[in-house]
């Protein structure tokens, strides 16, 4: 029996959804921190001097086309049609053309690491950073970074596809745990070649490793499944030709994502010393609630959601998004107010130290509240976006993309005359909000209903209960929150006890108030017999097999 409040969905998918969805949450969590580490150690080794500056805009452009032949948008336009095809092909077919995609994809990256290497001079001077001119060698040391990391796009767009592979066929784990190895490697190296003459070529070349890594670790798994990674050049396979068509529009959203990068910090180097590093710190932060969990249920849900699209579906389809929204809401509408309400004990307790002095902290709260408004709307795209994948529709999220880009110039522009830095990070949360409006109402004229009342009222619900817990933190903020010379332990301490605080009368609000989400959450973790009866699972997998695999 469907327990009270639960939606359409079955209760053994909507259980998948969160259990993947926490597994590959708390592997997020785990990178997120060995990137903190990683961090740490560039900082200690190379400090703000020329090679700290060559290493960043040497590797910025490997790490764009990363972007834009890999990650999110691989998996977009490969999982919905691995799925649609793995209706009607035999299996040993259906891991040709798996094959046949990596193949493509090497030698594309390739291609474009060739051409990356031998223009890498010309790039540097006019395309990454042409003001180096005045900084003696800057221009030679940038170029041989340059040159040492472009090979880290082939092994990372290879990556990518393993990722989609193992996606496709709900294995979140080990993609997820990847970039851990990489910030590792990175760590592991930086430390031994301290002493070196040349540290930072050593952190060059332990990028490309990195890379490595996280594709060789994927490939036992993907074997297990059954990809055989034999070269094959088939371009007349309909299948790879929709692949290919469904990529070129997500190139141009993330080149639209990218523009409003450059566009928050060209407009940031106009403004005081520091608007650029505070607002990329506030960034990482935000980053921090929507890699854990955000991001991590939109991974889990676009394999679920292209399955029930390709069986002809669609109101499950819609049950299984809006299933996301709610609990993506659930987590992040309380993170947004605890950010924007703690966003000072937080900043000090995490990054002032050393040359970040109180100015520093001071400037990065300020984008940090810009930031976190937007944080259900960041979420809320993660989510509805993946909708107009399953339909294999990469151009319309796109296109909204655009909209949103032009709505963040114009805010931008006009929000930091009054506010200065922090008025940027607000226009890309106004930008979030129209994005995501837009995508609910496209989506809705194409497939129908998408039970916006039942997302409403949870939003009504959920947002009293925030509420409830922001005037509770905020009262005990102004009583606890230590001043003058407290020591780091001290203030760790009561930014934990605040936060604590904060989990436990959100929670207790949700209770009073009936939020479904929280009785879907607990109803999910004490199910789990349930999963194996459901359509779409694989009843031949083991539960041995599924722990090691997925969780």
């Amino acid at each position: 029996m469907t327990p009270p409040g639960q939606s359409a969905l079955g209760a053994a998918e909507q259980g998948r959804v969160l259990r993947s969805a926490g597994t590959v949450g708390a592997i997020t969590l785990l990178s997120r921190v060995s990137g903190y580490a990683r961090d740490m150690i560039f900082a200690y080794l190379f400090g703000t001097g020329l090679a700290a500056d060559a290493f960043v805009a040497a590797f910025r452009l490997p790490n764009m086309l990363r972007r834009l032949v890999g990650e999110g948008n691989v998996s977009a336009a490969f999982v919905p049609v691995f799925e649609h095809e793995a209706r009607d092909r035999e299996k040993n077919d259906l891991w040709k053309l798996a094959d046949s995609f990596h193949t493509h994809i090497v030698i594309f990256a390739t291609g474009l690491t060739i051409l990356g290497i031998a223009a890498a001079p010309w790039i540097v001077r006019n395309l990454l950073v042409p003001g180096f001119a005045d900084r003696p060698g800057a221009w030679d040391l940038t170029t041989g970074l340059a040159r040492i990391t472009f090979p880290y796009l082939i092994f990372i767009a290879a990556a990518a596809v393993l990722m989609a592979v193992l996606n496709a066929n709900d294995r979140f784990a080990a993609p997820a745990f990847t970039p851990v190895l990489f910030n590792l490697t990175l760590i592991t190296v930086g430390l031994a070649f301290r002493n070196t003459s040349h540290p930072v070529h050593a952190w060059a070349a332990a990028a490309v490793v990195g890379g490595l890594l996280q594709w060789a670790f994927q490939v036992p798994f993907a074997w297990r499944l059954g990809m055989r990674f034999r070269w094959r050049l088939n371009l007349g396979d309909p299948a790879l030709r929709k692949i290919g068509a469904l990529m070129v529009p997500g190139v141009f959203g993330v080149g639209v994502t990218q523009i409003n990068i450059l566009v928050g910090q060209y407009l940031a180097s106009g403004l005081a010393q520091g608007s650029i590093a505070s607002l990329y710190l506030a960034g990482r932060l935000t980053e921090l609630t929507l890699g854990v969990f955000a991001i991590s249920v939109a991974t889990v849900v676009l394999p679920l959601m292209s399955r029930q699209a390709a069986a002809g579906r669609p109101q499950q389809m819609l049950d299984t998004m809006n299933f996301a929204l709610r609990q993506v809401t659930f987590i992040t509408l309380p993170a947004a107010v605890g950010l924007i309400i703690l966003r000072t004990p937080m900043v000090t307790v995490l990054f002032q130290r050393g040359m970040f002095d109180t100015s520093s902290t001071e400037m990065t709260t300020a984008a940090l509240w810009g930031y976190s408004i937007g944080l259900v709307g960041f979420a809320g795209v993660r989510i509805v976006a993946p909708g107009f994948f399953t339909l294999r529709d990469t151009r319309t999220p796109v296109a909204v993309g655009a909209v949103a880009m032009v709505v963040n110039i114009v805010g931008c522009l006009v929000l930091m005359r009054y506010l200065g830095h922090a008025g940027i990070a607000l226009a890309s949360s106004l930008a979030a909000y129209v994005n995501l409006a837009l995508l609910l109402w496209l989506l809705r004229r194409r497939v129908g209903p998408l039970g916006g009342r039942r997302l409403l009222a949870s939003v009504a619900r959920l947002s009293l209960a925030a509420t409830i817990m922001g005037w509770v933190i905020y009262g005990l903020a102004d009583l606890w929150w230590p001043v003058g010379d407290a020591s780091f332990l001290w203030q760790a301490s009561v930014l934990a006890g605040l936060i604590l605080v904060g989990v436990v009368t959100y929670i207790a609000a949700a209770v009073v108030l009936r939020a479904p989400e929280l009785s879907e959450m607990r109803t999910m973790v004490t199910h789990r017999s349930a999963e194996s009866v459901e359509a779409g699972l694989d009843p031949s997998v083991s539960s041995t097999d599924e722990e090691v695999d997925e969780e």
